[in-house]
C-alpha cells in the first residue's frame, strides 16, 4: 500500500512516541533497581578488561589503551545497570581512542578524570574539543589514515554510523580503530550498522559491538548479534568479544536476548566477557 508522505509522516512521530515512552519506563525502573555486581579482574600484561559498553582498557605490553571512556554513572537520565570496576581509581592510560560524539561513547566528566599527558585520537569534529578539556597530545584521524610511533600503529576505518552528537548539522564522522603493536593487534569497532569496511583486516582479538538494535529502525546505524558476527568473520580473526550492551538500557532489546543469540551462533570464536572481566591473549 502507498501511503502519502503525510501518512508516513504521522506514522514515524507516533512511533517515536511509543518507543521513547516504553523506553522512559525501562529507565525508570532502574533507578528502583539495585546495581549488578560485576568482576573486577587485574588488567595484566596483553589482556583486555570490558569496563561496560564501549569502553574497553587494552594492555599491549603494558602499555593502557582505553576505547571509548565512559565512567559515569548516569548519561542523561540513563542509569549504569552495573557497578563499575575498581581499577578505574587508579588507572593511567598511555593512549584514548575516540569513535564518535555521542553521548554514551564521548563522555567529559570521564574524559576529564583521565591524565592529560596521554595521547587520544579524535574523529572529526573533537579535535579543539580535546584540547579545550586539557589534553596534551591530541590527534585527527579520518578514515584511511594512521596514527604511528614508535609502540603502536592505529588505523582508522570508517564505521557506518552517524557521528553526529545531537543529529544536527553535518554527519561528522564515525570511526573504527586497528590497533597493532609489535606483538599482538587488536580491533575496536566502535559503533556501526552491517558494513564491508573490515573486510580482510587481520587482528589477534576484535572488540565488536552487538547492543542497541531494537526497535528494528536503528539498523541503519546499529547492528544486530548476528551482523557484528557477519562483520567478525570478514575479518582474519581469531576472536569475538562482544561489546556495547548490558550497561545502559538506550534501546529496547533485553541484554538476556542478546547473549542468547550469540551463543545460539555456535562458535567458539566468540568469547563472551563479563563486565570487569579481564582476557589475555
Amino acid at each position: 500500500m502507498n501511503i502519502p508522505k503525510k501518512g508516513r509522516i504521522t506514522l514515524k512521530f507516533f512511533s517515536n512516541i511509543k518507543f521513547l515512552s516504553q523506553l522512559t519506563i525501562n529507565n525508570i525502573k532502574q533507578y528502583f533497581i539495585k546495581s549488578e555486581s560485576i568482576k573486577s579482574d587485574k588488567i595484566t600484561e596483553n589482556s583486555i578488561n570490558w569496563f561496560g559498553h564501549a569502553t574497553a582498557v587494552i594492555n599491549l605490553s603494558n602499555k593502557i589503551i582505553i576505547t571509548d571512556p565512559v565512567f559515569s554513572s548516569l548519561i542523561g537520565y540513563f542509569k549504569r545497570t552495573v557497578k563499575k570496576p575498581i581499577y578505574i581509581n587508579n588507572l593511567k592510560v598511555d593512549y584514548i581512542l575516540l569513535s564518535h560524539g555521542h553521548m554514551d561513547h564521548l563522555n567529559f566528566p570521564s574524559l576529564i578524570k583521565l591524565n592529560k599527558d596521554a595521547i587520544i585520537i579524535v574523529p572529526k569534529g573533537y579535535f579543539h574539543i580535546a584540547k579545550l578539556l586539557g589534553f596534551k597530545n591530541v590527534f585527527l584521524l579520518h578514515p584511511g589514515d594512521v596514527y604511528e610511533d614508535s609502540f603502536v600503529k592505529i588505523t582508522a576505518y570508517e564505521a557506518d554510523h552517524d557521528g553526529r552528537r545531537f543529529y544536527i548539522g553535518h554527519d561528522n564522522e564515525s570511526i573504527s580503530y586497528l590497533i597493532e603493536s609489535e606483538s599482538k593487534s587488536v580491533f575496536f569497532a566502535g559503533d556501526t550498522a552491517l558494513t564491508n569496511n573490515f573486510k580482510d583486516i587481520n587482528c589477534d582479538v576484535a572488540l565488536m559491538p552487538v547492543g542497541c538494535y531494537k526497535p528494528d529502525r536503528f539498523s541503519y546505524m546499529h547492528c544486530t548479534p548476528e551482523q557484528s558476527y557477519e562483520m567478525f568473520k570478514m575479518m582474519n580473526c581469531p576472536v569475538m568479544i562482544p561489546i556495547h550492551y548490558k550497561t545502559f538500557r538506550i534501546s529496547l532489546e533485553d541484554f538476556e536476548e542478546t547473549e542468547e543469540t550469540l551463543l545460539n551462533l555456535n562458535d567458539d570464536a566468540i568469547k563472551i566477557i563479563d563486565i570487569g572481566e579481564t582476557y589475555t591473549f
